[in-house]
């Protein structure tokens, strides 16, 4: 697995992908914090956040779309089958490879809340609880356009596939949807992203959120084996 990671780690800084991923998200993640928290005077680290986790949900899908997608494109899927590794390794490893390159576009944004710091007081748990929220939250983010570049070898529309279904689980807990539900309004919010974000932002760590994100994350790397175990035997 650990030789599948470092290809597919490699494989993503000799394409455009992970160039334009971490170029687009430096951009406007340091916009986003220099005008919502320098230009404002506003030390609140935790009004960046709330603005940077609805930008990931455009950004994730630039990560996912060519994982499975570009491999089925290529036929070079069925190659990765005869490697000596099981499906769940295959997927753990390019999982893992995709997170990688996440969080090495969230390094740089370890300075914000150092920056605040000089100007008054930031609460350490309430940056931890963030920053654990976020890394989460993208991990389930990410699991999600995994299964959905594993269904086709169409890059964009496993791109705007993974984008609507972010999206609406993102937007599960704003909209009037819940409340049109009926008897599976509690189902509706409990499905929401932003809801389970919440508590994160203000250094809450909710074993239940944690399970709800874990749970997402495992769920949807599931189907993703799944799906490509129904491929190698087609």
């Amino acid at each position: 697995m650990i030789a599948l990671y470092r290809k597919e780690l490699r494989s993503t800084f000799t394409s455009w992908t992970g160039y334009v991923y971490l170029a687009v998200f430096s951009l406007i993640s340091g916009f986003i914090f220099t005008t919502g928290n320098l230009l404002s005077q506003n030390g609140d680290i935790k009004s960046y956040f709330a603005s940077i986790c609805t930008v990931l949900v455009f950004l994730v899908p630039i990560l996912t779309m060519r994982v499975f997608a570009e491999e089925r494109k290529l036929r070079t899927l069925q190659l990765l089958f005869t490697m000596p590794l099981s499906l769940g390794d295959i997927v753990a490893g390019k999982f893992l490879a995709t997170l990688t390159v996440f969080c090495i576009g969230l390094v740089p944004t370890l300075a914000y809340p150092l920056i605040l710091a000089g100007y008054g007081s930031v609460e350490a748990a309430v940056v931890a609880g963030n920053y654990l929220g976020l890394l989460m939250l993208v991990s389930a983010c990410i699991a999600i356009g995994l299964f959905v570049s594993a269904l086709t070898e169409n890059q964009l529309i496993a791109a705007v596939v993974t984008y609507a279904l972010l999206l609406a689980l993102w937007l599960l807990d704003s909209t009037g949807l819940t409340s049109a539900a009926g008897n599976g309004t509690h189902l509706l919010a409990y499905l929401s992203l932003s809801g389970h974000f919440q508590a994160f932002t203000y250094g809450i760590f909710d074993p239940a959120d944690i399970v709800f994100f874990a749970s997402l994350t495992l769920l949807f790397l599931a189907f993703c084996v799944l799906t490509l175990d129904a491929r190698k035997t087609t």
